[in-house]
């Protein structure tokens, strides 16, 4: 460990109180990552709240007491580049009320009984200063298994607070977990206890699991456990699809979909626009006359879908358009063949804004297909158009459409009152800039002389 964190363990051994890094950063550590790179430190003490931040203040480090009614006081460490935040809690014990999701804290005073409430075993671990393991529950053995195992009866854990379902998952996802039978069973069992978690726990636990290196994996149980349909019914339905997908969708949605997310970069808007980015074909499902499916206005219909998970997930807003953004547009840059105008990709450009690269990289991870050349070639036409949104962004610059004012010239020119009529004519102007029939950010006479000689 560094010299800071030494410190740390040093400062408290002097007050005469027992510290002892446990958590996330044991196990990552245990998984191959120095601890001198991880910035997310839990400590367990034998101090009280009032004597860590004392201990903290005396060494002139800052604190934060604002989990102190539950034993936790914060502090934040510098070590060259890394600033770290520390949480330093008292030995606890939790009591649940029943129907309650807020545990009633009680203070222990030992460092097993404090492991003990933790909910997996790869969790229940604790590191002394000197990097000694305390592991009195195999969470060692089963990280190298790989196995997810509950510190004791996993019905009384998943009951106490069932958002350790969701991070059940989320270890499946990112560590490649492999839950025990019991675990999984217990899960089934308890799924609809899930509806009383609160929505921004599951957004944040959901984010987690969507950027796993195994997302698909997590999501998958998820679905296997029947979660999902608790927390996301639509996206059960995707699960159930079972319907014909015609001649040119040989995969089912639901496999299709979790290839996609493992396919796309883990970014996560990137990751929930590949989840929703066909969850509106189950609503738009056709057959024409001669047997060929289709999935007319599965895009607007995904948006939909998009809108009502970011209710029902508490997105903010900046989440909530991105992915709404990906969805609508995700078929766009593959229908790109090669001979699209200039103009034609400027309206990609412009359409999709600031999300254009994960458009591109979402279009790339939309290619499950596993026959000959038909990968190859759609990655080959999505690395031209992706060429040339470089170069006509380079050429374009930053400048915009139209001129500034061109709108009250507009007004002005045609005698028209404000509304969707000027509207419409700057539409209208901005398609033929995107066309090349018209320079960017020319001068307004020349955009008022163009709408003259090109009446609609």
């Amino acid at each position: 460990m560094d010299a800071q964190i030494h410190r740390l363990f040093e400062i408290f051994r002097r007050a005469g109180h027992e510290l002892y890094l446990v958590g996330g950063a044991v196990r990552d550590h245990l998984l191959g990552a120095p601890l001198e790179t991880l910035y997310d430190l839990d400590f367990a003490t034998s101090a009280m709240p009032a004597d860590s931040a004392r201990i903290l203040r005396a060494a002139r480090l800052q604190v934060f007491t604002v989990g102190s009614r539950f034993g936790t006081v914060g502090t934040i460490v510098d070590a060259g580049r890394l600033r770290r935040e520390i949480q330093i809690t008292t030995y606890r014990g939790e009591v649940y009320s029943n129907g309650s999701r807020k545990p009633r804290v009680t203070f222990g005073k030992d460092l097993e009984s404090d492991l003990a409430r933790r909910d997996f075993s790869i969790n229940a671990m604790a590191m002394t200063a000197d990097r000694s393991l305390i592991d009195p529950f195999g969470g060692e053995r089963d990280l190298r298994r790989r196995t997810l195992r509950t510190v004791g009866e996993p019905r009384v854990i998943f009951r106490e607070d069932p958002l350790r379902m969701l991070r059940a998952a989320r270890f499946v996802a990112t560590l490649g977990m492999r839950p025990e039978a019991e675990v999984t069973d217990v899960v089934g069992e308890l799924a609809g206890e899930i509806l009383t978690v609160s929505r921004e726990r599951w957004l944040l636990e959901m984010n987690k699991i969507l950027v796993g290196a195994a997302a698909a994996d997590g999501l998958a149980f998820l679905a296997d456990t029947g979660v999902l349909a608790y927390l996301w019914p639509a996206g059960q339905a995707m699960v159930e699809f079972r319907a014909d997908q015609g001649r040119y969708h040989h995969k089912a949605l639901w496999p299709h979909t979790l290839g996609v997310v493992s396919q796309a970069p883990a970014r996560v808007e990137v990751r929930w626009a590949a989840l929703l980015h066909d969850a509106g074909k189950v609503t738009t499902r056709s057959v024409d006359g001669a047997g060929d499916v289709h999935f007319y206005g599965h895009e607007a219909a995904g948006v939909a879908v998009v809108d009502e998970v970011a209710q029902r997930f508490r997105f903010g807003r900046a989440l909530h358009q991105r992915v709404r953004t990906l969805v609508l547009l995700h078929q766009r840059p593959a229908l790109y063949d090669g001979h699209w105008t200039d103009g034609a990709v400027r309206r990609l450009i412009r359409d999709a804004g600031d999300t254009l690269e994960d458009l591109l990289d979402l279009s790339r991870a939309d290619v499950t297909s596993h026959r000959p050349g038909v990968r190859d070639g759609v990655l080959a036409r999505l690395a031209e158009l992706q060429a040339r949104t470089a170069e006509i962004i380079r050429k374009d610059g930053q400048a915009p459409l139209l001129p500034k004012g061109i709108g009250q010239a507009i007004i002005a020119h045609f005698g028209i009152a404000a509304g969707p009529r000027v509207g419409e004519l700057k539409g209208r102007l901005e398609q033929a800039v995107l066309d090349g029939a018209l320079p960017r950010d020319g001068a307004p006479t020349e955009y008022l002389a163009y709408l003259e000689q090109n009446p609609e």
